[in-house]
């Protein structure tokens, strides 16, 4: 069984915490600006048209960034803006990006729930080593650089509203049964890809397994007690079968666990709610947000995107089809087998790795930021709560 870590990790969070503000001071005080390949920009204001050539010219001869203004945006777990670029001739003959998409980590929260939680690191190993070899419609990643020491973060990437007239879900967002679909074929096209992938335990030892990516916030962030506070300020839209069991919860997700070691393993996205999900101008799905990479079992990303994504009803109706919609493009692509009732056991087992990334996003320590509004936590926890009382997940392990 995997083992479960010790509860603790609060001294780490504010040795980074005042690592990050000593950082911070200096950052005010002398306010630099980047201007070099290897600068990491304390913020998107602080982007020159120096260090632009740098990072997006190198390949082109002669090109270079002549302005760079900076668009609207939006703050969370991170600051996005637009970035819209000019070019001399040479980088507007090569057809470089005239606008971006960029994520940064100006502030004290966004820099230690990125940066010392690794999703930094995590998502520039993605843009920078994964992405190229995938097909599938996400976006394409220009450059990503990061301070281990200040925790700042930069990462450029394709503006999906200029390139593909992307709108972006929310939460709130209902899907249809093609745009359904479309979620399941890019998850199948991930998975295939790196299958029982030999580089998973050599070149990509960067990311940690699944069970060892949520130990260890467990380990600072302390989630299994802010799981419990969320089940019982929730309360009111879990069912109560599942409400009476809560105590079995935890021990389900330990032993949910288990089968990230047995089975082969995969690369997986990890946080695929619908507000990590976009649609193109031409109707398509497509998936952002990589800063949550891990690898291990299929199931865990299935089970998370079919419970998160649809409503109620909706994974009621069409759950099975797109299990066997799934199973069918991975025999497909990777030549394998796969059984059906076993994939469908291991669905509903990793229920509550999805459930527990919305139980501490209700409830958690005050030293993180809302990540999400008190009602979308509401949904998402009744939608897996929903799943889990439905398919019987607490029952979905065999006994000793």
């Amino acid at each position: 069984m995997a083992r479960e870590t010790t509860v603790g990790g609060s001294s780490s969070v504010f040795g980074a915490l005042a690592r990050i503000g000593i950082h911070l001071a200096w950052e005010t005080a002398t306010r630099p600006i980047a201007r070099f390949r290897d600068d990491v920009p304390r913020r998107i204001e602080a982007i020159t048209p120096e260090w632009l050539t740098a990072v997006l010219c190198g390949d082109t001869d002669g090109a270079r960034v002549t302005e760079c203004a900076f668009g609207p945006g939006s703050s969370g777990t991170s600051v996005r803006r637009q970035i819209r670029v000019k070019y001399n001739s040479a980088g507007t003959a090569a057809g470089l990006p005239s606008t971006l998409f960029a994520k940064s980590t100006p502030t004290a929260l966004t820099r230690l729930v990125n940066g010392f939680s690794g999703t930094t690191a995590t998502e520039a190993n993605f843009y920078s080593r994964l992405r190229p070899e995938l097909t599938l419609e996400a976006p394409v990643g220009y450059h990503s650089a990061y301070s281990l020491d200040s925790y700042r973060s930069i990462h450029l990437l394709e503006d999906l509203v200029a390139t593909k007239q992307a709108s972006f879900c929310t939460p709130r967002s209902e899907i249809n049964r093609d745009q359904a679909n479309d979620v399941i074929d890019i998850l199948a096209a991930l998975h295939a890809h790196f299958y029982d992938d030999p580089r998973i335990g050599t070149e990509f030892t960067a990311l940690r397994t699944y069970p060892q990516w949520f130990l260890d916030a467990n380990k600072w962030a302390d989630l299994r007690t802010y799981h419990e506070k969320a089940m019982t300020e929730a309360a009111e839209v879990i069912p109560p079968d599942v409400l009476a069991r809560r105590a079995e919860i935890w021990p389900a997700l330990i032993r949910s666990m288990d089968t990230h070691a047995t089975e082969p393993a995969t690369v997986l996205h990890s946080d695929v709610h619908l507000g990590n999900w976009y649609i193109t101008g031409a109707g398509r799905m497509g998936l952002c947000d990589w800063q949550c990479v891990n690898t291990g079992l299929w199931a865990r990303d299935f089970a998370y995107a079919v419970s998160a994504t649809l409503s109620v009803e909706n994974r009621r109706a069409w759950d099975r089809e797109l299990l066997e919609r799934y199973l069918a493009a991975m025999r497909r692509i990777t030549g394998r087998t796969f059984d059906t009732d076993q994939a469908w056991t291991l669905y509903r087992q990793q229920l509550f790795a999805a459930l527990l990334m919305w139980t501490p996003t209700l409830c958690h320590s005050a030293l993180f930021p809302d990540m999400q509004p008190k009602e979308i936590c509401f949904e998402m926890i009744k939608r897996m709560t929903t799943a889990i009382s439905d398919l019987d997940a607490l029952d979905a392990f065999e006994h000793p």
